[in-house]
């Protein structure tokens, strides 16, 4: 086989230039953020390390790697960096930083200390949440600074939802270079193999690492897998060297030298001929593989039994040098040392838990608890406590109820008022969670009753503030109120008590004055000051969910996306779901059928969370309006089941949607309206839930369509507050100012006007609503007005159902052009070409014009 003389790195050319264009950019203070990925062996680490040596001169280079640990090390990649930054960073972060200032840390080092600065991550894959979130922070501020942020990672291993999408999202919106590594071409692979060159370029695809393993084998001929040219290369080592190599193949990433110096003192000498054959490579703190597709063929050659004995010998070592408890439980799980399991994964998880990875704190929590009963038992009840808030935050609600009983069990029998307090209050957030609203504020009683004695504890406060929250959900705004009153008397300075007793105070003063929102904004401010992420997404999901309500859905959007983006990026998944489920709602509403379906039923489909719960609910609800409106052959019952499952939860804000729904029904089938079912959610929520606010105007909004007295005193949402007054014309009218076209149409169907009624039936038409266009083709042709034909064909044939105009004013907007260019071209007026605009948002579900051109694209419109 004829091989080259040496293994250049081929076909870079043009990434390394962009990475010296990003290094010089930064150079004159503009930092970027440079995105490496590839499959693994594409070269990744080859070009960073070629571009960090090609300019170590004239660049200070930071560099971090990420581990393939079965649960990650927090900070993992920055711990790497310590040694390397100046003492106090060094310390906070091996220390254990706090989550909220070591990101602020590491940005002063970076603006204060040597320009420009190159920080390589490498593997971010793999990163742990906490060094993600400091990822998303540092990369959203590059651009005034003297920073080349490199990330390398596998494009592969990015399934949807992974929380590194959310954060390439985020520091997309800087400036941002991304190189995309190709195999090798097969000119390329020619060069390197020679006449051989064909043979492997077919067997490996151009991947460098497979063409250079495989060039590293004798002339024998290419060998039947990569696995057998690697194992074969380890076999003509020395035996010592062979023996290091398995030993380092058992520790995902690199291994530190400081192990190896425990495990085998003679080791640079066994690692010598590896690394002069390009198997290793070795710096002052670390050894590693020269590929992690290497390091796998060699883990996989040894022998279940001999990786055991391994992964306890690493294991013994990492205990000698008090290492990171992550690696501890790593290795120990390998190893089988149960015990080590135990008390390393309590550590593990804490420590996780401190810097708000929530899933890999899960994880830890989880293998913790297989050894609770060797703890005494307030330990054990706060393991099992700790365990279901963190199953809560990453949405395994079950596993987060059970835990949290077991933990209550335990204290009841050993802890004091105030640890079954506090569980009696994260319970009753559970189970309103899980759409058990009785159950909730029998929990909610419980906490306070267990302190009601202890008048000045912060227990109580917090048993206060969830009553509040509880309160507030049901629309009992006076108790709410009064709850939140007593838990910021008791509760001091505490953020966490003052932003939960704050963001109860302030919905309801938002859903009595949608104006009102300083009182949500406030508990914002609060959560975000003190890292209560939690919190701050709940203050999210209350503006959005209640603005929606309030039939504002263009803040409510803003506030959901926003809240959405923040939870996914601090692993609070269970309220990112809820607030998936409230787009879901607004998308539907605004008339994007086909993209409201396809999320509610994703979320409704999640069989991770149990039936029921506020997610599920709120996908149900959506999911049955679109059944009811495009008249569904089980739509009567997807209601029926829905409505029961509301009225567990006793809120009127779940149950009042569900009335809504039940009148349409009745009036676009001709049914006998549901007048019983206000005198039923009376009973359910309480006159007071009733008298005021949006949820209450709501209501009495329908209660008036269906000739039903309402005692509503308050204001009502504008399309509401003309139902109240029987003017459908005016509700009509607020209902399509907001894009509401079903809602809209609605309303016009209850008039006797006949353009009205044409009007109405465009717009059912134009939705497909079979029921609502039924009844008023009936209608129509009862007062013996002319009933306009079906739509065009054109205009079916589109998935938007977008009319013929509609898609002409589309084809502009997708050519670049403003709505005055659009006005000017088909002859009409500009306030015309922006009502035709807003048509088609509303339509395509969409909100900006790149979001409808990339609409068109993917549905082949345009």
């Amino acid at each position: 086989m004829a091989v080259a003389t040496s293994h250049e790195l081929m076909e870079r050319g043009d990434e390394l230039r962009e990475l010296r264009e990003a290094l010089a950019d930064a150079a004159s203070g503009h930092g970027s953020v440079a995105l490496v990925a590839g499959e693994p062996g594409i070269g990744k680490t080859a070009l960073v390390t070629r571009f960090a040596e090609q300019h170590v001169r004239r660049a200070r280079v930071l560099w971090g790697i990420c581990d393939d640990l079965s649960t990650p090390r927090p900070l993992g990649a920055f711990r790497d960096l310590a040694e390397a930054l100046p003492d106090a960073l060094a310390a906070a972060v091996r220390d254990g930083p706090e989550p909220t200032t070591f990101p602020g840390l590491l940005l002063d080092e970076l603006r204060s200390g040597p320009a420009p600065t190159v920080l390589v991550l490498e593997d971010v894959h793999w990163a742990d949440q906490a060094t993600i979130d400091v990822i998303t922070v540092i990369g959203r501020r590059l651009t005034g600074l003297p920073i080349v942020l490199v990330l390398t990672y596998r494009s592969g291993e990015l399934e949807l939802g992974h929380p590194l999408q959310t954060a390439i999202d985020a520091v997309q919106r800087t400036t941002t270079r991304s190189v995309e590594l190709a195999p090798l071409s097969r000119e390329a692979v020619g060069t390197l193999a020679g006449e051989d060159g064909d043979q492997i370029f077919s067997l490996t695809g151009g991947n460098p690492f497979f063409v250079i393993e495989m060039l590293a084998r004798s002339d024998e001929g290419p060998p039947p897998s990569l696995s057998n040219a690697v194992l074969g290369r380890v076999g003509r080592l020395h035996v010592a060297s062979r023996e290091l190599l398995q030993l380092i193949a058992m520790v995902p990433g690199r291994i530190s030298t400081r192990v190896l110096d425990v495990l085998e003192p003679g080791w640079p000498r066994a690692a010598e001929q590896p690394e002069r054959r390009q198997l290793i490579a070795s710096d002052l703190d670390h050894v590693r593989f020269r590929h992690e597709l290497t390091r796998a063929a060699v883990r996989s050659s040894v022998p279940a039994g001999r990786r055991r004995l391994l992964h306890g010998r690493i294991l013994a070592a990492l205990q000698q040098i008090e290492a990171d408890p992550a690696d501890l439980v790593h290795h120990a799980e390998a190893a089988g040392a149960t015990d080590v399991v135990g008390g390393y994964a309590l550590l593990a998880g804490q420590q996780a838990q401190a810097v708000g990875a929530n899933r890999e704190a899960f994880a830890h929590y989880r293998r913790a608890v297989a050894f609770a009963d060797r703890l005494e038992a307030t330990q054990a009840a706060r393991l099992w406590e700790d365990l279901a808030r963190s199953a809560y935050l990453i949405g395994h609600i079950d596993e987060a109820l059970e835990a949290a009983g077991r933990a209550l069990r335990i204290s009841e029998g050993s802890g004091g008022s105030e640890s079954r307090s506090r569980l009696h209050s994260f319970r009753a957030h559970l189970y309103w969670y899980a759409g058990d609203g009785e159950a909730a504020w029998r929990e909610a009683c419980a906490a306070v009753r267990n302190l009601e004695p202890e008048a000045t504890s912060l227990a109580l406060a917090r048993a206060y503030a969830r009553s509040s929250e509880l309160a507030m959900l049901a629309s009992r705004a006076d108790e709410a109120v009064l709850w939140a009153r007593r838990a910021m008397q008791l509760s001091g300075d505490h953020p966490e008590i003052r932003a939960r007793a704050a963001t109860s105070s302030g919905a309801v003063r938002l859903q009595v004055d949608p104006d009102d929102a300083r009182g949500l904004l406030d508990a914002m401010e609060i959560a975000h000051g003190s890292a209560q992420h939690h919190l701050a997404v709940l203050v999210s999901t209350a503006l959005a969910f209640i603005n929606l309500q309030w039939v504002r859905p263009r803040t409510a959007r803003i506030h959901a996306e926003q809240g959405r983006a923040y939870a996914r990026s601090h692993e609070v998944d269970t309220m990112a779901a809820y607030l998936e489920a409230i787009a879901a709602w607004l998308l539907a509403r605004g008339g994007a059928q086909h993209q409201a379906a396809q999320l509610a039923d994703r979320l409704a489909g999640d069989r991770r969370r149990p039936p029921h719960t506020v997610v599920d609910l709120q996908a149900r609800t959506v999911l049955t309006e679109l059944a009811v409106r495009q008249g569904a052959p089980d739509a009567d019952e997807q209601l029926g089941e829905l409505a029961r499952a509301v009225d567990r939860t006793g809120e009127l804000k779940r149950i009042g949607p569900v009335l809504e729904l039940q009148v349409e029904r009745a009036i676009t089938c001709g049914r006998a309206l549901p007048v019983d079912r206000f005198d039923q959610i009376t009973a359910i929520v309480g006159e007071q839930a009733l008298r005021q606010g949006c949820g209450g105007g709501r209501v009495a909004g329908w209660a008036r369509l269906c000739g039903v007295p309402t005692t509503f005193q308050g204001r009502a949402p504008r399309p509401h507050a003309a139902m109240l007054a029987g003017d459908w014309r005016r509700a009509a009218d607020a209902f399509g100012a907001v894009g509401w076209s079903h809602d809209k149409a609605l309303m016009l169907s209850l008039l006797d006007a006949g353009d009205a009624l044409t009007e109405a039936l465009e717009i059912a038409r134009s939705l497909r609503a079979r029921p609502l266009e039924q009844r008023l083709v009936s209608k129509m042709r009862a007062l013996e007005l002319t009933v306009p034909r079906g739509p065009l064909a054109s205009t079916r044939s589109n998935p938007a159902l977008l009319t013929d105009r509609q898609i002409e004013v589309l084809s502009l907007l997708c050519e670049g052009h403003g709505n005055a260019e659009i006005a000017r071209r088909l002859h009409i007026s500009a306030r015309t070409a922006e009502h035709h605009v807003a048509g088609i948002f509303a339509k395509l579900g969409v909100s900006s014009r790149v979001e409808a051109m990339a609409y068109c694209i993917d549905h082949g419109m345009v």
